[in-house]
């Protein structure tokens, strides 16, 4: 055969290659089903932030409305069970807002000539505190832990000062001599108490034995100590009693707020500037 007979052979198995290759065009391409399956991602769990000040407060508020009415909120109080909080008390406030010139608990000492500041705040909730003893198994070994100063304000800070015009004013409606205010600690902190309950099996590792919480720091010569005073934050999680209760409320007298104490673990203890939150000083369990 001459060459012009093999020429339409090659051309028609050609064709019959590219046939193959290319397919029906009528049918769908075929997918890997298990490739393009897409499997939704469980969302993020989302931290819970801790109970600030005004939250814990108003949790003591409900128990201690329910306790001066006979009432029980035990199953509202396991909730509260393990639950990370994070509590400011304000300290070191300006002599005109009544802040006493000698307290025992918390103090503010500043010398301008060394520039010293001295910082101090002593746990003032134990076994013998008035309200705690109740509360005192006996397998508890050691109470620690705060009255809260001034528990009606649900934000730590400094109350208003009042002028002598307007102490003068009160006065004259109480119909009493007019005189300057001072805030007498005892009094006004043992309504709302927060703390932490050893009992003898427990580790004696972190515990205070009463030691203070101090803290000495030289100021710049721009410095000056803070005029809205400190914060003590109190953090860790809340932990119920053998009663299953973490807000324990007595109730003294029916005309006077319940002793309410809030039984806690701390995991950590800091002292921090009001405006800016940087923290002076530490300490870690």
């Amino acid at each position: 055969m001459g060459p012009y007979k093999i020429l339409p052979w090659s051309l028609l198995a050609a064709g019959a290659l590219v046939g193959g290759c290319e397919g029906d065009a009528s049918k769908p391409p075929a997918t890997n089903e298990s490739a393009v399956k897409v499997t939704p991602t469980p969302p993020l769990p989302v931290a819970e932030p801790p109970l600030d000040r005004p939250a814990l407060l108003r949790a003591v508020a409900q128990v201690a409305s329910a306790a001066a009415l006979g009432k029980s909120r035990l199953e509202d109080q396991r909730r509260l069970d393990g639950k990370l909080f994070e509590f400011r008390i304000r300290f070191g406030c300006s002599r005109e807002s009544g802040e006493p010139a000698e307290d025992p608990v918390f103090s503010l000492r500043f010398d301008p000539e060394t520039r010293t500041l001295r910082l101090r705040a002593a746990p003032d909730l134990a076994p013998t505190s008035a309200g705690i003893a109740p509360l005192v198994a006996s397998e508890v070994e050691a109470v620690e832990g705060f009255w809260v100063r001034r528990p009606w304000l649900l934000t730590a800070g400094c109350p208003v000062s009042l002028t002598p015009v307007e102490t003068e004013e009160v006065a004259e409606k109480d119909n009493k001599p007019a005189a300057t205010p001072v805030i007498d600690p005892a009094s006004s902190r043992h309504h709302v108490g927060i703390a932490s309950f050893f009992t003898k099996s427990d580790s004696r590792t972190g515990r205070r034995d009463r030691r203070p919480y101090e803290v000495t720091k030289v100021l710049k010569a721009d410095e000056a100590p803070s005029p809205q005073g400190y914060n003590l934050v109190l953090s860790g999680r809340l932990r119920a009693r053998p009663q299953g209760q973490v807000i324990n409320c007595r109730v003294t007298s029916p005309d006077s707020p319940p002793q309410c104490v809030v039984s806690a673990h701390f995991d950590r203890v800091w002292i921090e500037l009001p405006q800016s939150k940087a923290v002076l000083a530490e300490w870690r369990r």
